[in-house]
C-alpha cells in the first residue's frame, strides 16, 4: 500500500523526502481516519463490514497506521512545531492525533482479538511504561489565548475526553478480570514470569487514573482553555458536543 510506503520513506529518513512531506502525510492519514469515523457513525459502512474482502472491522484498513513508530512520529512532531512555532502544521498534527485516539479506542472496543492487543500494546507505550510517549499534559499546557483556533481546541478536548476514557475502561477491564481469578491462581501468577498481555494487563490495572486527571490534566490553564472554547459558541446543544 502507498501509505506504507510513504510511511518507510520517514522510517529510513529518507533523502527524498522535503520539509513539508510530513504535514502532507499526516494530513493523508488524517483524512482516512475522519473518514471511516464519520462514515461508520452515520451508517455508510454496513455494506464493507459485510463484505467478504473485510470479514474485519473497518479499523482493518487503518490499523496499518497504528504503531509505535506513527504515534512516535506525530507526538514527536508536535514539539518541532511547537518549538518552531508552526502552529498551522501544529494544529493539522494534533487533528491527526485526535483522530488517532479516537480509533485506538475502536481497536481497544473490537472484538477481534488481534485488534484489541494492539490497543493495549500502544496504551502500554503511551501511558504506563516507565518513559511514556504521551503528549496530552503537554499540549494541554502550551495552549496560550489568542494563538489557537477554535478547532484545535476541539480536538484538544476530545484527545482529552477519549484519552480517559480508555485509561478508565482498561483499568476497570483489568481490575474487573484480576478480580475473578482465584487466590491460588494469583500465587501462581506470582511464581510465573508474565507474558506481554498480562505484564500489560498488570500495569494497567495498577494505573492511577485518578491521579493522572488530577496531576497532568486539571489546572487554571485547562479550565480557562474550556471557558474560551464555550464562549465561541452561542449555545450549548447536544449536536455540538457529539
Amino acid at each position: 500500500p502507498i501509505m506504507k510506503s510513504l510511511k518507510n520513506e520517514f522510517r529510513r529518513d529518507s533523502n527524498r523526502l522535503e520539509d513539508q512531506d510530513k504535514v502532507i502525510f499526516f494530513r493523508i492519514i488524517w483524512f482516512f481516519c475522519q473518514w471511516a469515523r464519520v462514515s461508520v457513525s452515520e451508517g455508510g459502512m454496513k455494506s464493507l463490514r459485510s463484505s467478504e474482502d473485510s470479514s474485519r472491522s473497518v479499523v482493518g484498513h487503518l490499523v496499518f497506521t497504528m504503531d509505535v513508530f506513527t504515534f512516535n512520529l506525530v507526538l514527536s512532531a508536535t514539539d518541532y512545531y511547537f518549538e518552531h512555532k508552526k502552529y498551522a502544521h501544529l494544529a493539522q498534527t494534533v487533528a491527526l492525533y485526535s483522530e488517532m485516539v479516537s480509533l485506538l479506542h475502536t481497536m481497544y472496543s473490537s472484538a477481534d482479538d488481534t485488534e484489541k492487543i494492539m490497543a493495549m500494546g500502544l496504551m502500554d507505550r503511551l501511558f504506563y511504561q516507565t518513559e511514556p510517549i504521551d503528549r496530552l499534559p503537554k499540549l494541554l499546557s502550551r495552549w496560550a489565548p489568542g494563538t489557537y483556533t477554535r478547532e484545535y481546541i476541539c480536538d484538544l478536548v476530545e484527545i482529552s475526553y477519549m484519552t480517559l476514557k480508555l485509561l478508565e475502561a482498561n483499568a476497570k477491564a483489568c481490575l474487573d478480570l484480576d478480580k475473578e481469578d482465584s487466590k491460588k491462581a494469583r500465587r501462581k501468577k506470582r511464581d510465573e514470569p508474565m507474558d506481554a498481555v498480562a505484564r500489560m494487563k498488570d500495569f494497567a490495572a495498577s494505573f492511577d487514573t485518578t491521579t493522572y486527571f488530577s496531576r497532568k490534566i486539571v489546572s487554571n490553564q485547562v479550565v480557562l482553555m474550556f471557558t474560551q472554547l464555550f464562549s465561541l459558541y452561542d449555545v450549548n446543544a447536544t449536536h455540538i458536543n457529539d
